[in-house]
Parts: structure tokens; C-alpha cells; sequence
């Protein structure tokens, strides 16, 4: 990975001579930054925080990832000038109280990719993740006691796709809880899912209720109905990954037979029509099992937006995914549909030159597949 951030800092302009003594310049990185605040010394800080937050952002331009963003954002914030290596202002104004300025700053990547994976933030993802499961239940009305019915019927439907798809499973302690429902809780269980390992969130609800009872062959039959709802969030920045929901109904002369069965086939429904697809966008997503990895750097969210949708319209034999987006830095992952035809640097650098006129870097660094734009919008 440092090979790819190595040959991009070797390709900019950098102040070697203001540049902290016994640093090696090939592991500089330079940024240019519009910036305003009360004073120059709060601007330049700012700027220096970016930056440093920007060089991370490129590191996911390879096949490893970060763990616990916030927490690292978190360790940014308060130790990002230890990587500075030299700030300087371009330009100056001033107006109505506040100052705006350019301010170029150089980063020492090397010292921040060292410190980083001493502090080991660095990971690799695995292509099978492990699912952390935890969800809400109801039974005719009243939240379960104990362990939820359907907790079961998604360890059994999982279990039934282990034979190709391997997902491995830690069911959280917490009962009766759809992160989707709470913001704040959703934040903790990611961080108890890093914490355990787990690469991807599977929450949602589930709502039993008894129907109806009757006799079917002189037996009394009690029926069930399963209405179940299970949503895939990627545990490191929250991104929904995929969502289904289902109603089944069960009958059986023993109630509880009957809230199993309605559970497990809501649940043998959704998660049969979820992994598949997932398993295959994630190991895409997450991997460099790819043809090219594309680093755009200087864009908002709602320009890479644009540049994704852009890639995918203006490639049409390629599938586009994302893989990241870190400070001002997007990193996609582009793989052909057709395996005799694998998408070329060429295609891609003319789609990004379509959109502007970028400064193009390419980026040979793990069999060639990186390509980098700067500032493509």
C-alpha cells in the first residue's frame, strides 16, 4: 500500500527546504487547501488537520482498510500535527471578521502509515465477514423475554448457506433492539462489532402475532404470523448494504412450534434473497479482487456521487463500487462484467478527463490496477 501513496508524493512539487530535518522527501505529500477562520493560526490549523485526514483517506486506495473511524478520527484530532512536516500560505484576505486563505501543507505519510498501524488501525477485510446479529422482537404485541424466536430461524437460515457462502455469526447479548431505530445505539453496536471482530451489521425486527385458531382434523391448530424485516450495515462507516422484509405464517397444534416455523421461513426468504448478492458486492467492495481501484481526491460527497454515477453510466461493461470515502478522498473498485475484457486505465482516465481536466497519476503499485485523479470536479 505504501507503494501507491510513495509514487503519488514523488509525482507532486514539495518545500524540501522547509521540510522537518532527516525526513525522507519520497515520503512527502504535499496538499493545497482553500480555508477560512477567526485567525490565520486557527485557519492553518484546520488546514493541517485536513490534510492529515486526507493522506489517510488515500491509504484505502489498497486492500487494506481502518478500524474504529471514530475512534481514529477521534486520535486525529488530537495528534494530526505530530505528522506535519511544513505548512505555508499561499494567499491571504480578509473579510468581515474572518480570514480566507490558500495553505499548502505537507504530510509526512510514512510517519502517519507507521503510527497508524503501530496503533493497529490497519486491517485487512475478510471476503466471507462475520454477520453481527441483533434485532428486536415482539409477541403479540409484548417484547420477548429471553432469547428472541427469531434469533434461531436466522442462525438456521445462515447455517443453511455456510456450505457456499461461510457467513459466521456473533449474536449481541442485547435483546429486543433495531439499530436502525436509534442512532445513538447503532453508533455503540458498531463499535462492540469491531470490537469483536465483526465486519457487518444484520438488525431489524420482528413482530409474532397470533392469527387465528381452528381445528383441522379434530386438532386444534394455533397459527402464527412472522413479519420480519433485517437490514446489512457495513460496521465501519454505517452504509446500509441491503434491506429486506417478509410476513409468514405458520399453523401447528403447539403455538410455540408454530411462531418457530412462521420465523424461520420469513427468515429463510429474506436472508436467501440478501447474502448472495451481498456476498458478491462485498467481496468486490472490500477486496482488491478486482480489475482497477479508482482514488479520487478534492471532492465532497456529493461530487463523488456524481463521478460513481458518471463511471457506471459511461462504462457500461464495468460494475461500480464503492469503496470508500474519507475526508475529501473517494476510492472505488471497478470490475468487469466480462471476464475475457477487463476495464482498462485507458476507459477510466477518459471518463474522469470528460468531467474535467484533471491531473492524472497512475498509480502501477500492486499489479497495476490503481489509477488517481485529483480534483476532477
Amino acid at each position: 500500500m505504501l507503494a501507491a501513496v510513495a509514487l503519488l508524493a514523488a509525482t507532486g512539487s514539495f518545500a524540501q527546504s522547509k521540510a522537518k530535518a532527516g525526513v525522507n522527501a519520497e515520503h512527502l505529500r504535499r496538499f493545497e487547501t482553500d480555508i477560512f477562520g477567526p485567525s490565520v493560526e486557527a485557519a492553518v490549523k484546520q488546514a493541517a488537520l485536513h490534510a492529515v485526514r486526507s493522506a489517510v483517506g488515500e491509504f484505502y486506495c489498497s486492500d487494506e482498510m481502518l478500524l474504529g473511524r471514530a475512534l481514529l478520527e477521534r486520535y486525529l484530532d488530537k495528534s494530526y500535527e505530530r505528522f506535519i512536516a511544513s505548512t505555508a500560505i499561499l494567499s491571504k484576505r480578509e473579510s468581515q471578521g474572518m480570514t480566507y486563505m490558500r495553505v499548502s501543507v505537507v504530510v509526512d505519510v510514512k510517519a502517519l502509515e507507521d503510527d497508524l498501524r503501530q496503533k493497529r488501525f490497519f486491517y485487512k477485510p475478510l471476503r466471507r465477514p462475520i454477520f453481527y446479529v441483533t434485532l428486536s422482537e415482539t409477541v403479540d404485541g409484548a417484547p420477548t423475554s429471553g432469547e428472541p424466536v427469531t434469533r434461531g430461524a436466522i442462525h438456521d437460515a445462515l447455517s443453511h448457506l455456510l456450505i457456499r457462502y461461510e457467513p459466521r455469526v456473533i449474536y449481541s447479548q442485547a435483546a429486543n433492539i433495531d439499530l436502525t431505530q436509534d442512532a445513538r445505539q447503532m453508533i455503540e453496536a458498531r463499535e462492540a462489532a469491531e470490537r469483536a471482530g465483526s465486519e457487518v451489521l444484520l438488525t431489524g425486527s420482528a413482530e409474532l402475532r397470533r392469527t387465528e385458531q381452528k381445528k383441522i382434523n379434530f386438532d386444534d391448530y394455533t397459527f402464527y404470523s412472522c413479519r420480519l424485516t433485517l437490514t446489512l450495515v457495513r460496521v465501519d462507516d454505517g452504509k446500509v448494504l441491503g434491506s429486506g422484509s417478509y410476513e409468514a405464517i405458520a399453523g401447528n397444534v403447539n403455538g410455540d412450534t408454530a411462531k418457530r416455523v412462521a420465523a424461520d421461513r420469513a427468515a429463510a426468504k429474506i436472508l436467501e434473497s440478501l447474502i448472495p448478492g451481498f456476498s458478491e458486492r462485498w467481496e468486490k467492495t472490500m477486496t482488491d479482487l478486482v480489475d482497477l481501484q479508482v482514488m479520487v481526491t478534492g471532492v465532497n460527497e456529493q461530487q463523488a456521487n456524481v463521478i460513481e454515477d458518471r463511471l457506471a453510466t459511461r462504462l457500461p461493461g464495468a460494475e461500480v463500487y464503492r469503496r470508500s470515502f474519507f475526508e475529501d478522498v473517494v476510492v472505488f473498485n471497478l470490475a468487469s462484467k466480462d471476464k475475457s475484457r477487463p476495464v482498462s486505465r485507458q476507459e477510466v482516465e477518459k471518463v474522469l478527463r470528460e468531467l474535467s481536466t484533471p491531473r492524472l497519476i497512475v498509480m502501477p503499485a500492486k499489479v497495476e490496477k490503481h489509477v488517481h485523479a485529483k480534483r476532477t470536479l
